[in-house]
């Protein structure tokens, strides 16, 4: 099939109905033979998009499955290329900007696939990225959800770009197997659960963390999704210091905290598990003892302490850094480290005591329930959203 523009403004947003017999329920999902669709969302048509969007196609001419790509334009949309005019190709858009979560689920509706495959459009897939997608989904009928990791090799340099892509890798690679949460960079969902839960929140007018709440739901609807690390992408963004701890704070950290409040449910795993609560934990005592310092000197030995012990829990992803890019990265990254594990912390704990303080009687067990969302069969109005660049 060509590629068409589809240029609407998403004044309203169907729920997301099955667009072929194959997602009727006719038949179970479990038993369908696995049919693909890549989604790639965007907001132009050069730069990061058009080096991933062009290594995808190429890597679709050798897929040995036959696989539809949808590509959706968050905005209106310029002219579309001559070059994503080839077969098996659509193209869509929202016709004003609204939002990486609205643009994808406009992709999810136009797809055909009872495999939706998610990639943004700052990531390249590693030549066996799609095989090993339909392959895993194909061997274990009763997963709904898989999701991959940036490799070891980042395309953008610097010392903020490459400890931010390297920790992503890190703590990916280090957590195999079943998750609570999901990636949107490089994961894929059976069309039927996702259709079934609603698909991406449409709050989120920006990229933050609407592929971890869609997650959530997921698992607390009783899906099953799996991390499996050997899926690989390499990640195109370049992180200056100043966009990455605007990101962390207020794109994820801030609206994370949220949503664990809201669910009342502390994740175990990932940026969450036990090595990095404690991490988060002793770079606030290192603050703390720093600040003391002046007044007990000892307080000192005691910052020391606190600061061995994150080396310690994290002499992993160290050994990584000085492997990778030698002793002054390593040291560099180690500074960062914790100042991330303080910003991070720091804005967890301030939310926590927002939360509480307006909500006492919030209590953190877990009781998670799912949000509102729109049904199928039913029409949702969407208000115009303007955001940044999705992701």
């Amino acid at each position: 099939m060509s590629a068409r523009t589809q240029g609407r403004t998403p004044s309203h947003v169907v729920a997301l109905d099955p667009p072929s017999a194959a997602r009727s329920g006719s038949e179970p999902a479990a038993t369908l033979p696995i049919a693909p669709s890549v989604i790639m969302p965007t907001v132009f048509w050069s730069g990061t998009f058009e080096r991933c969007a062009r290594r995808l196609l190429s890597q679709l001419a050798q897929a040995k499955t036959a696989v539809e790509v949808v590509f959706v334009f968050d905005g209106k949309a310029p002219p579309t290329p001559a070059w994503l005019d080839q077969p098996g190709v659509t193209v869509v858009t929202t016709g004003v900007r609204s939002g990486p979560a609205i643009a994808r689920n406009l992709a999810a509706r136009s797809a055909r696939g009872n495999i939706l495959f998610f990639v943004d459009a700052d990531v390249e897939l590693a030549p066996d990225a799609l095989e090993r997608v339909w392959t895993a989904f194909d061997a274990d009928p009763d997963m709904v959800g898989l999701f991959g990791a940036y490799d070891d090799e980042p395309a953008a340099h610097g010392v903020a770009s490459t400890f931010r892509n390297l920790l992503h890798h890190h703590t990916h690679a280090t957590n195999p197997g079943p998750a609570q949460t999901f990636w949107s960079g490089c994961g894929a969902i059976r069309a039927a659960a996702f259709l079934d839960v609603g698909g991406f929140d449409a709050k989120y007018a920006v990229p933050s963390v609407e592929d971890i709440e869609l997650g959530m739901r997921i698992v607390a609807n009783g899906g099953r999704i799996v991390l499996d690390p050997q899926i690989r992408c390499k990640h195109l963004e370049h992180w200056s210091l100043t966009s990455m701890v605007f990101t962390d704070v207020v794109h994820r950290a801030r609206p994370w905290t949220q949503l664990i409040v809201n669910a009342r449910c502390m994740p175990g795993t990932l940026n969450l598990n036990w090595r990095n609560r404690l991490s988060s934990l002793c770079s606030l005592f290192l603050v703390g003892f720093m600040g003391a310092s002046p007044f007990a000197p000892a307080a000192l030995w005691a910052a020391l302490a606190c600061g061995l012990a994150v080396a310690a829990l994290n002499h992993d992803f160290y050994r990584l850094c000085l492997k990778k890019r030698g002793i002054r990265f390593a040291a560099a990254s180690f500074a960062l480290h914790l100042f991330f594990f303080i910003y991070s912390a720091g804005t967890f704990c301030v939310v926590l005591l927002q939360e509480v303080l307006w909500n006492p009687r919030q209590s953190m067990t877990c009781t998670y329930s799912l949000p509102s969302m729109p049904a199928r069969g039913r029409t949702t109005t969407v208000p115009t959203l303007i955001g940044s660049a999705t992701r």
